[in-house]
């Protein structure tokens, strides 16, 4: 058989047309279309990657979150319960407060009312005791005892504080001035003599003199001048023996 070089250039020919046609036509198209898909596919796997990255940031930052919520919350519960121990705290500081006020209160009720009941025990005993002292004295009491109560008020009258001298004063220097005299006993005619000079000695001037007689005064005397009262006698109590003068008003 022999070779046909006319037939084998054309097949050549062919052949050669056939792969650049082929090169151009599909073979481009093709790797374009590969490269298309491949690029395609990079990108995917770029937006896959970074929505990973970004998933990954977004957990970090939740996870962050997490945490300091759970930190703000353990905080809001500390602060609570350090707010609920003070609270605690003050209530039962203020309840010991009240406690001990209500005690303090208690006590001195308590002791305002011993008091009471010991004011109350030595009131009846004096009472008693004066009772007792003014029937003893109301038994002795004579006419003697009334002089030496009036030697004795005699005695006092310019011992008087200046206060009451000035005031029995001006009583006798006013107009109808009088004095008036009140005894257990009636005064005899030396004694009421006794009695006007030293009062006229003390006010600087002499005083009609009104006498009278009162039993109740068991012993002594009283004087009164205008709103003063001179007083010497076993009814009236000790101090106010001793005190001398007072205004009656």
């Amino acid at each position: 058989m022999e070779l046909d070089w006319t037939t084998f250039g054309l097949q050549v020919v062919n052949f050669l047309v056939l792969v650049w046609l082929l090169k151009r036509f599909l073979y481009r198209p093709v790797m374009a279309a590969i490269e298309r898909r491949q690029a395609a596919i990079d990108q995917s796997v770029a937006d896959a990657r970074a929505a990973e990255a970004r998933a990954g940031e977004l957990r970090t930052d939740y996870e962050a979150k997490l945490a300091e919520m759970d930190a703000a919350h353990a905080a809001q519960l500390a602060r609570l319960a350090e707010e609920i121990a003070n609270e605690r705290r003050d209530r039962l500081a203020g309840l010991d407060q009240e406690l001990l006020a209500e005690r303090e209160k208690r006590a001195a009720l308590a002791e305002r009312e011993a008091g009471e009941l010991q004011r109350r025990a030595e009131a009846a005993a004096h009472q008693k005791a004066g009772a007792f002292l003014a029937r003893l004295l109301g038994r002795l009491g004579d006419a003697h005892l009334d002089a030496r109560l009036l030697d004795l008020l005699i005695e006092d009258l310019p011992q008087l504080p200046t206060q009451q001298r000035d005031g029995l004063r001006r009583a006798a220097a006013s107009d109808g001035a009088r004095v008036t005299v009140h005894s257990a006993h009636p005064l005899d005619a030396p004694s009421r003599q006794a009695l006007e000079t030293a009062l006229g000695e003390l006010v600087g001037r002499a005083l009609p003199a009104d006498y009278g007689t009162d039993e109740a005064l068991l012993a002594g005397l009283r004087v009164g001048l205008g709103p003063w009262l001179l007083a010497a006698s076993l009814a009236d109590e000790l101090p106010y023996f001793h005190e001398g003068a007072r205004c009656a008003g």
